[in-house]
């Protein structure tokens, strides 16, 4: 199940989703940061948790895939 994970530097936001919910290309890049936000394809919802604590340990997770 492909999972897609929204990082938002400015707001130290890591958001989960089970759908890209992509609203604004010009400053959020697919799968890459732009700025300081994008949205990026994973595999899996441990492979997001992983990502978070190796990479932004100190964002707050917003998992809404449930």
């Amino acid at each position: 199940m492909t999972i897609w994970v929204d990082i938002d530097k400015p707001t130290n936001h890591f958001g989960i989703h089970s759908k890209n919910k992509f609203r604004n290309p010009k400053f959020k890049g697919i799968n890459q940061l732009l700025r300081n936000c994008g949205w990026f394809e994973l595999a899996s919802k441990n492979e997001a948790y992983e990502l978070q604590k190796k990479e932004y340990p100190s964002f707050k997770v917003i998992d809404r895939t449930e």
